[in-house]
């Protein structure tokens, strides 16, 4: 009986980092692990990131994230009762500034216009040294579309299945970037805007990860506020969802204008106040108007695509929400403050850690659960000549430009006073 031989899948995303260890004869993960991504305490963004190595030099944020890897593999390892040394195959998917700073590249070139990437990868490398895997391995980094639409995105696009989608589709995956990919006639036309880190709660007064004590979700029954905590236990803040859901709600209950004004002042109480108790979790004006620029910034970059694309919103017959943000966040909740267009809302589907998904596909095994291939095995070289043929099929736009992004940015601030029936 031939040897079973072992590779591991990596999601390099700029707030977390997720890795999973695969059998490669049965496609079976065998173990899955992650974290906050290590480079955090020197920028919350890869914006700053790049700011941070234009100072400092790279080879520390290296370091870092190599580090974490090198302890993930262990501990995946661990966990599947094999030797590190086993495994033969890495595929690495993540945005171009993780993958430049992962391959030990400067991110600084990409900081400025025009932009410029020292690599859009797409080619197996040798694994760093330190790295605790066979000497004869290599790391397949997923290819890039541009400084700012990288691995993480094609290997999502593969995961998703969008190869096959002959209809117009949109795919959205929200973290700190927002990239948003339209499909029609065979072209894929590519964005990215600056959302921010604020639906992954940073940035925010009360915002945190998605961990226990945090409010994951808000909804109103009777104008009444009605929330839920991860890992019920009291409340110490919101994540993301439920910092969407409670702009949603507070939309609905006319606490929040059209314009984002907050009608009563500069906080609401998420959490039920007795008289003068201070204690609690709330959202501030300025928080909602952080919501409001990073919702804007998606909104109209899906307008931008579609006029590239030269569709129109009811053309659309699929809406892809990709990321851990977009698994758990309230579709509804996302239409009602203008994330995506409410026509889009019957056709959107949240389909979880595609990067991830993507790469352990490009592993080249059964994929089992995956949706993108059939049963059959797949060699990784197949799925690497895929993953270039989406790559090459990539057509993007620069929204820093365009003139019309400006105006739609301008449009879509503003929340719609009509309710989504849902």
């Amino acid at each position: 009986m031939p040897k079973d031989s072992f590779g591991a899948a990596i999601d390099i995303g700029t707030t977390t980092v997720a890795l999973y260890l695969l059998n490669k004869q049965t496609g079976e993960k065998l173990a899955a692990v992650g974290g906050t991504n290590a480079q955090i305490p020197y920028g919350a963004d890869v914006t700053s990131r790049i700011k941070y190595c234009a100072v400092n030099g790279h080879d520390s944020l290296t370091d870092l994230i190599r580090e974490q890897i090198s302890s993930m593999i262990n501990e995946a390892c661990a966990l599947a009762g094999i030797q590190p040394d086993d495994i033969e195959s890495l595929v690495l998917a993540a945005n171009t500034v993780m993958q430049h700073i992962a391959a030990g590249l400067s991110p600084v070139t990409m900081g400025t216009a025009p932009f410029a990437t020292l690599s859009l990868f797409g080619e197996e490398l040798p694994p760093w040294e330190g790295l605790p895997v066979s000497k004869n391995a290599l790391i397949y980094y997923t290819p890039a579309i541009s400084a700012y639409v990288g691995g993480d995105i094609t290997a999502g696009l593969l995961a998703a299945g969008f190869e096959d989608i002959t209809e117009p589709a949109i795919f959205l995956d929200i973290g700190t970037n927002g990239e948003i990919v339209l499909k029609h006639k065979g072209v894929y036309y590519c964005c990215a805007t600056a959302a921010g880190p604020a639906f992954e709660g940073a940035e925010i007064e009360m915002g945190m990860a998605s961990e226990d004590g945090a409010i994951d979700h808000v909804w109103s029954i009777n104008n009444k506020i009605n929330f839920s905590v991860i890992g019920n236990c009291p409340p110490k803040g919101l994540c993301g969802s439920g910092l969407l859901d409670a702009l949603a709600v507070l939309l609905e209950t006319g606490e929040v204008d059209e314009t984002g004004r907050l009608i009563t002042g500069d906080k609401f109480w998420i959490t039920y106040q007795e008289q003068n108790d201070k204690k609690g979790v709330f959202i501030t004006a300025g928080d909602i108007r952080k919501l409001q620029l990073a919702k804007a910034a998606i909104a109209a970059g899906i307008q931008v695509l579609l006029h590239f694309a030269g569709v129109t919103e009811k053309d659309i017959k699929h809406l892809i929400l990709a990321g851990g943000f977009g698994s758990y966040m309230d579709l509804n909740s996302a239409a009602r403050i203008g994330l995506f267009p409410k026509n889009l809302l019957p056709v959107a589907k949240a389909l979880g850690n595609t990067a991830g998904e993507g790469a352990a596909l490009a592993v080249g095994s059964k994929a089992v659960g995956s949706k993108a291939v059939s049963s059959k095995a797949v060699s990784s070289k197949e799925m690497q000549t895929r993953l270039s043929n989406i790559q090459k099929q990539c057509e993007y736009i620069e929204l820093s430009s365009i003139a019309f992004f400006n105006e739609k940015f301008v449009e879509e601030m503003a929340f719609d006073s009509n309710e989504i029936e849902t």
